[in-house]
């Protein structure tokens, strides 16, 4: 009967009335209680006491003082969370300097904490920030030590509040350096990120990411022990910084004394070196070889001096292994100083215009020329294989040295053309369009392979011996042309031959004593025991000292001038039989190479 009677009381009205009653006053209790928690929690947690907190947590931080401007709201739901607007950080002393200025702060808190009066602020976020960091012409930093790293003893560091996780939200960094000789800085905005530190003792951690020259970059640091780091002891740390352009990455153990300390495992490489220095310079270079560099060695910093180890470099298309040292001297001239061994060195890799210099004006030609002009450079240099123009070089020992605007490179062995190249490059010390010198001796090599290479044609002498060449010009390397080249050459061969000429033909075309052609008699060889020659030349002008020829059909000399400009011909020539009785023939080559005209001197002496 009772179960009946309840299941009517369900169905009724009455009961509808009831339910809805008691939902409508439970919404009204839970609304009622809310306007209550937010009406009567901020009377019990004074924002003046909030900001007075976050002022001390920030020159804490900074080492500076601060000031917030406006009120500071607070909220209760869903989280609490206090809203800080502008501050302004400038350094402590007579003479107060700008550090930083924040758009806004806001920050959670415990509200057990805040109710038992213990202002503690976790998850701060600060947005807008813009931190300025400036040495002035005296060399004073705007920036001061705080407490926490001027002394960082555990006993006090106890009593500091500590980091936390901090939050930054569209930051900027200006850097300015009034000693700069060029007055440049750094100004990088769009900075977001975030530093944990939950306390002194324990690992920091940040991570930043921005936009530079339209590429993301970003960057990371981690420290097990950074009171360590920051009390100028060894430190374990890792840092990284990776954009499409370029990646750098360390890892090791570093401290940051007067003199600076790292040692451990360093990698750096960018996909391409001309998208790396059209993002340095905002502009694209057509002057740089295609492909990129890597770095990956082992780096030891010391008292003014750097040495990496177990290097492994890759530029373009080239491979090397070594060790270098750098050494950075007070009051000296720096220096490195070391080993690279090539696998493979392909310098036809590098477009024309990689050896014409960029605008005068441009930041990185100064840059790079200052770099050079102040550093001392002894580099000792080891390639499997070299291509130079038609040059193919195998087993090469080489040497690189730069000494203020003296700079050389030096050849000491190699192998081409199965002989031995050893040679010498100077350049001006006036600099790169004031030219420069060049010494070249190849011993013992097959020249027939190498007047191949070079494409020479017509009757020119071939065999094994030795070439040595001294030239130099006064004018840039990109712009000089043979018309601007000085310098002599000596050629000696050894039982060889001088192709498409035919000495009795020659001989008796000579006899007969009519101008021909010398295609007349290049059906033949010519050949001999020995030929020496000699030539000096300068102001487009060639003159052949000397050119001796000894074989078993005779002997041949020439002697004269040819104006290379026009490429005319200007010579006299002797051809003796192996009969020491017999007079030798006189004649005289004009016409141009290679197809000279040979001219009797009877025909000269004695025309008909």
């Amino acid at each position: 009967m009772k179960r009946e009677f309840l299941q009517i009381l369900r169905g009724s009205r009455l009961w509808s009335r009831l339910g809805r009653r008691h939902f409508v006053w439970s919404a009204v209790t839970g609304i009622g209680l809310a306007v209550a928690y937010n009406a009567v929690l901020p009377l019990l947690v004074p924002t003046t006491d909030a900001r007075v907190t976050m002022e001390q947590m920030l020159d804490a931080w900074s080492g500076g003082k601060s000031r917030i401007r406006g009120e500071p709201e607070i909220r209760f739901w869903p989280d609490p969370e206090l809203t800080l607007p502008a501050a302004t950080i400038v350094s402590t002393g007579p003479d107060p300097r700008p550090l930083a200025e924040i758009g806004r702060i806001t920050a959670s808190f415990s509200l057990l904490s805040a109710l038992r009066g213990e202002q503690a602020f976790d998850e701060i976020t600060l947005v807008d920030p813009v931190i300025t960091i400036k040495r002035r012409a005296d060399g004073a930093v705007n920036w001061q030590k705080p407490r926490w790293l001027v002394a960082p003893e555990t006993a006090r560091l106890s009593q500091e509040r500590p980091f936390g996780d901090i939050t930054i939200e569209n930051g900027r960094l200006r850097v300015l350096d009034s000693m700069a000789s060029d007055g440049g800085g750094i100004d990088i905005a769009g900075i977001s990120g975030t530093v944990k530190w939950p306390s002194f003792e324990e690992r920091l951690s940040a991570q930043f990411s921005t936009t530079v020259s339209g590429e993301e970059v970003a960057w990371a640091f981690v420290c097990e022990n950074p009171l360590a780091l920051f009390a100028r002891r060894d430190a374990g740390l890792k840092t990284s910084l990776t954009s499409a352009p370029l990646t750098f990455s360390f890892e090791g153990v570093g401290n940051l004394s007067m003199q600076p300390f790292a040692s451990g495992h360093l990698q750096m490489s960018a996909s391409s070196l001309a998208s790396l220095v059209a993002w340095y310079r905002g502009a694209s270079d057509a002057t740089l070889p295609a492909g990129g560099f890597s770095i990956d060695t082992r780096v030891t910093t010391g008292e003014k001096a750097l040495k990496l180890e177990e290097l492994q470099l890759t530029l373009g298309g080239a491979t090397a292994t070594g060790l270098l040292d750098i050494a950075l001297p007070a009051g000296g001239t720096p220096q490195i100083e070391g080993t690279l061994a090539f696998d493979r060195i392909d310098l036809n890799g590098l477009p024309p215009a990689a050896l014409m210099p960029v605008e005068g004006d441009d930041r990185l030609l100064r840059t790079a020329r200052a770099l050079v002009g102040a550093w001392r450079t002894d580099l000792r240099l080891s390639s499997e294989e070299v291509l130079v123009g038609p040059l193919h070089l195998t087993d090469v020992a080489a040497g690189v040295m730069i000494d203020g605007n003296r700079a050389s490179l030096d050849i000491g062995d190699s192998t081409y053309a199965n002989g031995t190249l050893s040679g010498r490059a100077v350049l001006s010390e006036k600099g790169l369009e004031q030219g420069g010198k060049l010494q070249i001796s190849l011993k013992n090599a097959d020249f027939a392979a190498v007047l191949d290479s070079f494409g020479l044609r017509g009757p020119v002498p071939t065999g094994r011996g030795m070439l040595n060449i001294d030239i130099a010009t006064g004018r840039a390397f990109w712009e000089a042309g043979i018309a601007d080249v000085f310098g002599h050459i000596t050629y000696s061969l050894t039982n060889g031959s001088l192709g498409g000429f035919d000495v009795h033909a020659f001989t008796d075309l000579i006899r007969k004593g009519e101008f021909f052609s010398l295609s007349e008699a290049s059906e033949g060889t010519f050949e001999f025991q020995s030929a020496d020659i000699e030539a000096s030349f300068g102001s487009g002008t060639a003159r052949l000292d000397r050119a001796d020829f000894v074989g078993p059909s005779g002997i041949m000399s020439v002697t004269g001038v040819i104006p290379y400009r026009n490429g005319s011909l200007a010579l006299a020539g002797t051809l003796g039989s192996s009969d020491a009785a017999s007079p030798p023939l006189q004649f005289f080559v004009g016409g141009s190479w290679p197809n000279a005209v040979i001219s009797p001197l009877s025909v000269l002496v004695s025309p008909k």
